[in-house]
């Protein structure tokens, strides 16, 4: 084999304080680096042809069989930390909703290599993906177990398994929610169509000045539904004596409009100042 050509990326970043391929221990590193499956379909690819061979993907897993030999999931994941993409090509992984097995894909690697606010706002985004998929589990020699799970479930246990221990690799701590909400500001995934909504933690007077503007919006919209919904339609249904005095008090109200009288009114109902005479 010829020398660095498993080497990590030179341009690489390390990935809390580690080479990113460390994340993966020596014995797995060592396992992927001598299988056919790397030497064959992972040599010389980049960020696109990872993306072509993660949505060929027909199952997820670690190492299998008494060799242990390693899936390609797993090889897929290790070519990753030895590129080290940038960070919004994962993203593009994980947003794209036709290849489950990419998107899982993207989703592992951003737990290993992501920064908290990127991982709460990513992985949480995927919990409403209820699809379907294959994970083999390794068992005893020889007694390997396919298993049918979910998406959402094998995000959740990213987010919040207590071992941190998923696919044969020990995950980097992750800070909880409530950590994080505690910042000053952090992004989250919608949880449906992949859209990024902002979640701001305003404090002190600038929190009071935008529940005041709220409120003045709300009022002025409401205000607005009253006097679309609360008019009479005239000359539908009208009762015995309705007729010239339902038209004469119409014409008192359009002759209220416009006076000093009818907008004081409005801009009580505002909470403003009347205007004076």
């Amino acid at each position: 084999m010829a020398p660095g050509v498993n080497t990590t990326d030179p341009l690489a970043l390390s990935v809390h304080g580690l080479n990113p391929q460390n994340l993966v221990e020596t014995i797995t590193r060592n396992k992927c680096y001598s299988c056919r499956y790397w030497k064959e379909e992972c040599f010389g690819l980049d960020a696109e042809g990872v993306m072509g061979k993660g949505a060929e993907l027909k199952y997820i897993g670690s190492t299998l069989g008494p060799a242990f030999a390693p899936t390609p999931f797993i090889c897929l994941v290790l070519k990753l930390l030895q590129i080290s993409p940038d960070i919004n090509i994962i993203k593009e992984y994980i947003n794209q909703p036709d290849f489950k097995y990419l998107r899982l894909l993207g989703l592992f690697y951003m737990r290993l290599v992501g920064s908290p606010n990127d991982i709460w706002s990513c992985l949480e985004g995927s919990l409403s993906d209820y699809r379907k998929f294959v994970i083999r589990v390794p068992g005893k020699v020889g007694d390997e177990q396919w298993r049918v799970e979910y998406v959402d479930e094998f995000v959740w246990g990213l987010l919040h398994d207590e071992e941190g221990y998923v696919l044969g690799i020990q995950l980097p701590r992750l800070p909880g929610r409530k950590v994080m909400e505690a910042g000053t500001s952090w992004r989250k995934v919608a949880a449906k169509g992949g859209d990024i909504r902002r979640v701001s933690k305003l404090r002190g007077d600038k929190r009071v000045k935008e529940i005041a503007k709220h409120k003045r919006r709300m009022e002025r919209i409401e205000l607005g539904l009253e006097k679309g919904g609360g008019k009479k339609k005239k000359g539908l249904f009208k009762e015995k004596g309705e007729g010239e005095g339902g038209e004469e008090e119409e014409g008192e109200e359009k002759k209220k409009e416009g006076t000093v009288e009818f907008w004081n009114e409005e801009r009580r109902k505002l909470g403003l100042k009347e205007l004076k005479g």
